[in-house]
């Protein structure tokens, strides 16, 4: 965010920054989902919901695993919440003790040690670096100890787009630990028929879901647990007292955006991976080597090109220089280091003028540069 933050700093002093490092496609809302929030306001739909979500949401939100997963999810095992963020972190507060340990990968979402660390639990990293940036469950089993009581996964991954097969979510499964499958990303799957959810393999699991990145709802914060019958009752109570619920007319929005997912999602492949291929195709250009091609989500994870020092200070020179936006891959995790992570964020076109920029610094060739920028 201290890139957002310092990207967003100099766009407002007038210098022409191309934006490829926020975790947010420039995608609008869909029209039917927008409108179904300005009729829920206009039907006065602004008072408390269930805590734990609207019942026609919750219901919603089964229904569509029903139909993509071919699941039955009974709706009181849905929490929903302001944002997948704010679920994780209550998950990690009702399932963590002081000492306990949660295995993540590493690189991975930069937030996920904090919401561990926030319940005094202990982050213990698997190092995904030596294979590839794969996480699977042999990575993990030697990490896993009496203290373990979280694994946390996400496929695709933030910020590598690795995707799991069934078989790799069912190793994970049995190692015994809560698995906390993040699922945000699962309807930008470039590949249709190949993402699977771990509740397809046990009840015993929680999965976390969003409507910001699949549903281009980034601004709206809404994102949902679905938790084992075991911690319903305390995540329930947690929920109560530490959040209340959620805005109702938002949550009417997403009722909409439910019943359009197959089409809003179709959309948003389509775009994102056109966008993904043409970066593919002019990273060599520059110098960058894709560390993988990504399955899914919005994101291209690249190793820099040689002699381009530090990750944090290469991309600090990039948006200095070059006015390109990009994300350090020490921000995810020790194992990031030497590479940096590009968002599909922009459309082609400022995709193109960011790798000229890109190509023209590292080439030494600061006229090409100022032209590039001016």
């Amino acid at each position: 965010m201290g890139i957002v933050d310092e990207a967003g700093r100099l766009e407002r002093e007038g210098k022409p920054v191309v934006h490829l490092e926020k975790g947010e496609a420039d995608l609008d809302t869909p029209e039917e989902v927008k409108q179904a929030a300005v009729e829920a306001l206009a039907a006065n739909k602004t008072r408390y919901s269930h805590s734990s979500g609207l019942p026609e949401l919750r219901d919603a939100i089964c229904a569509y695993y029903a139909r993509v997963y071919g699941l039955e999810v009974d709706p009181k095992r849905v929490i929903v919440g302001s944002g997948s963020s704010p679920a994780l972190l209550e998950l990690c507060l009702a399932i963590l003790e002081p000492g306990d340990e949660a295995i993540l990968p590493n690189p991975c979402y930069p937030a996920y040690p904090h919401f561990v660390e926030a319940a005094r639990g202990k982050p213990v990293w698997a190092g995904t670096a030596a294979s590839n940036f794969t996480y699977t469950a042999d990575l993990a089993h030697p990490l896993v100890t009496p203290k373990t009581k979280a694994l946390f996964l996400n496929f695709p991954s933030n910020p590598v787009g690795v995707l799991a097969e069934l078989d790799d979510l069912r190793e994970f499964v049995e190692l015994g630990p809560l698995v906390v499958s993040d699922e945000v990303y699962h309807p930008l799957v470039y590949e249709q028929g190949r993402v699977h959810s771990v509740l397809e393999l046990t009840d015993d699991a929680v999965v976390v879901g969003s409507f910001s990145k699949g549903f281009a709802m980034t601004g709206w914060r809404l994102g949902y647990l679905i938790v084992p019958e075991r911690l319903v009752r305390k995540l329930e109570r947690m929920h109560q007292y530490l959040f209340v619920g959620t805005n109702t007319f938002v949550q009417w929005a997403a009722i909409t955006a439910l019943e359009r997912a197959e089409i809003v999602a179709a959309h948003l492949r389509s775009e994102l991976l056109a966008r993904r291929d043409r970066l593919l195709e002019l990273l060599p250009e520059t110098g960058f080597e894709p560390a993988r091609i990504p399955d899914g989500g919005f994101y291209v994870f690249a190793r820099q090109p040689p002699g381009t020092g530090a990750s944090r200070d290469f991309a600090a020179d990039l948006l200095e220089r070059t006015y390109v936006a990009t994300t350090p891959g020490t921000e995810f995790g020790s194992d990031g280091e030497g590479c940096i992570r590009f968002s599909l964020s922009a459309p082609p076109s400022q995709i193109e003028e960011a790798m000229e920029r890109i190509a023209a610094f590292l080439a030494a060739d600061h006229q090409r540069v100022e032209e590039a920028v001016a």
